[in-house]
């Protein structure tokens, strides 16, 4: 998590350092995006079990790409996927979705917003160990990221954000010393960081 943050620190940094320079990245037409990013949850994740209380924590990296047209100079509409990966497997989730992207200025380093939509897809893993947990259903995912884009030339740039997440899964299975306890719907609210290229 550090390393991410210092990383977006160290990306802002050199874009401050070049904004005397006038790149406008283009506007128009096809657009696309591609990146990392890293969630963990904010909110809690409580399960009960026979005799006692599950608490879960989720911290996921991901990987993500968006194809979209460009509606006008500031706003596009992409489709996109992401595959979430959870370091301990449980989560692990493939979020399908729609975003609309906003870019404010025409200038070499734009701030820019997402808000996106769609369905996270369970992709069958389970957790680790006796205790854990397993995606059986998937369910709707949203969020907005909100940080700035940099452009190295008219074709392409770089970009840093945060944002929140929210996925809810219809049904999650709980597992206590390797059987099945219970398979409540269960609401993430992520925080989430990423770096990406725009092209």
């Amino acid at each position: 998590m550090k390393k991410t943050i210092l990383l977006l620190l160290s990306m802002v940094a050199l874009m401050a350092a070049q904004a005397q320079q006038h790149v406008e990245f283009k506007w128009h037409r096809m657009y696309g995006v591609a990146g990392y990013s890293f969630t963990t949850n904010i909110s809690s994740l409580q399960y009960q079990y026979d005799g006692g209380q599950f608490d879960d924590k989720a911290a996921m990296q991901g990987v993500y790409a968006v194809g979209g047209w460009q509606i006008r100079k500031e706003s596009g509409i992409g489709l996109g996927v992401e595959f979430m990966k959870d370091f301990a497997s449980g989560y692990t989730m493939l979020p399908v979705f729609v975003e609309v992207r906003s870019h404010y200025l025409r200038n070499q380093i734009s701030p820019f917003t997402s808000v996106y939509v769609g369905y996270s897809i369970p992709l069958g893993f389970s957790g680790m160990g006796t205790d854990y947990v397993k995606i059986e259903t998937g369910g709707p995912a949203w969020g907005l990221n909100v940080g700035a884009r940099y452009a190295i030339n008219r074709k392409m740039g770089v970009n840093a954000f945060i944002g929140y997440q929210g996925i809810f899964l219809n049904r999650v299975n709980v597992y206590h010393e390797g059987e099945l306890q219970d398979a409540p719907p269960v609401l993430m609210q992520n925080f989430k960081v990423g770096v990406g290229f725009n092209f």
